[in-house]
């Protein structure tokens, strides 16, 4: 799609102006700071973007040229308050992030859960840390399962009784079969005996992430912009190919 001559005016600023990169180190470390949420859901702190060829790393210049896509740049009065627009009239991620909803809490730390529910969104600090959580939230693949309930860190036991069977058990104390069996490896239903106590965590049934989509600038554009700006895809690449030639 053709762009237009004053966009690419108002971006090609970005060359020779080093206020463009005012937020290069939060992005950095944001980025950084949801693949390490993501660890926690079951993937490796570094990369997570799985491939015929291994793993590679999630390039956080993808968000640099969001931001000057959704911000326009540091000449626009949304620089310094929403650059990545979120929380404007219709947008429906700050709602999304605010409520933990479509599996957002796994790529966000518990800190950054509880600014975007109790600190302004005008902060463009938490703005663009809100769109980085809300861009994975998207960017990943779930899957419904069975996983410990973060909410009770506690280990509780329960006494067999005759007639038990991990199953039943397990239905019983609000708890899985695997988390049976991770303190005691080796029980199986023919091994329980009338008067044993079994340990066990309480479990939940929760959103896992399982994968990823392509990090490209067409799939970027689908999830996070969801086809508000038939443009976004083409924009996101003409920025990216303007990063070499930045003059610093």
């Amino acid at each position: 799609m053709a762009l237009s001559q004053k966009w690419i005016d108002t971006v090609e600023d970005g060359l020779s102006n080093r206020e463009w990169d005012a937020y290069d180190t939060l992005i950095r470390s944001e980025v950084g700071e949801c693949v390490c949420s993501a660890q926690e859901a079951g993937y490796n702190p570094r990369f997570i973007e799985n491939t015929a060829s291994g793993y590679v790393c999630v390039d956080w210049t993808l968000v640099k040229a969001m931001l000057w896509v959704e911000s326009g740049g540091p000449r626009q009065a949304c620089w310094k308050t929403r650059p990545m627009q979120i929380g404007n009239p219709g947008d429906a991620a700050y709602g999304v992030l605010k409520s933990g909803a479509e599996g957002s809490v796994p790529v966000m730390s518990p800190k950054l859960f509880n600014a975007i529910r109790t600190q302004s969104i005008d902060s463009p600090e938490l703005n663009i840390r809100a769109a980085i959580a809300y861009l994975f939230t998207r960017m990943a693949k779930f899957d419904v399962q069975t996983v410990p309930d973060e909410s009770d860190q506690t280990i509780h036991s329960v006494t067999v009784v005759h007639g038990d069977s991990l199953e039943r058990i397990a239905r019983r104390v609000g708890t899985s079969i695997d988390e049976l069996k991770k303190f005691r490896s080796e029980v199986s239903t023919t091994q329980l005996r009338v008067g044993e106590k079994l340990r066990y965590r309480k479990t939940r049934t929760g959103r896992v992430i399982v994968g990823w989509r392509k990090w490209d600038f067409v799939t970027i554009a689908a999830r996070y912009n969801g086809g508000g700006d038939p443009a976004y895809a083409d924009k996101l690449a003409f920025v990216a190919n303007l990063f070499p030639r930045l003059k610093r």
